[in-house]
C-alpha cells in the first residue's frame, strides 16, 4: 500500500474473489462454496454454478457428490426439469466458512481503509457485510 491507495494486483484473475485469493486455494470445490457465499440470497442450477465458477461442467460433476454427501449444499426448488441449489447455511462447515468469508473481508478492508471512509468505531463489518441471518 502506497500512501493512502489500495494497491490492485494487476496479476490476479478477473473475478476472483478476496476469499478466494487471499487463501490461495484454487480447488473446484472451493471455488463453488465461494460463489454461493457470494452469491447466498439466490439459487442455481448446477449450468450456472458451472458458469459463475468458470468450471467445466465435467470438474463441477467431479466435486458435486462430495458437496452433497457433506451436505454443503441443498436442493431448493425445481425449474423445468433443472434442479435448483444454494448453500445450505445450517451446516456447521458453511457457518465457519461464512465467518472466514466475513473476516477475510473485514481484515482486508480495515488494513486498506482510508481514514476519512472508516467507520468512526472501527466496526466495518456493519458496512462490508450485511447481516447473514
Amino acid at each position: 500500500m502506497k500512501g493512502d491507495h489500495v494497491e490492485i494486483d494487476e496479476d490476479a484473475p478477473l473475478g476472483e474473489s478476496l476469499f478466494i485469493r487471499e487463501l490461495g486455494i484454487k480447488s473446484p470445490m472451493l471455488k463453488v462454496l465461494d460463489f454461493l457465499m457470494d452469491n447466498e440470497s439466490f439459487d442455481y442450477s448446477k449450468t450456472e454454478i458451472a458458469e459463475g465458477t468458470n468450471l467445466s461442467r465435467a470438474t463441477l460433476f467431479k466435486v458435486w457428490s462430495k458437496l452433497e454427501a457433506l451436505d454443503l449444499i441443498t436442493a431448493t426448488r425445481e425449474v423445468g426439469r433443472a434442479k435448483m441449489y444454494k448453500l445450505n447455511k445450517g451446516n456447521p462447515i458453511v457457518e465457519k466458512l461464512m465467518e472466514l468469508d466475513d473476516a477475510i473481508s473485514e481484515y482486508f478492508a480495515q488494513k486498506h481503509c482510508i481514514p476519512e471512509n472508516c467507520a468512526s468505531d472501527g466496526d466495518l463489518s456493519k458496512i462490508i457485510v450485511p447481516s447473514r441471518v
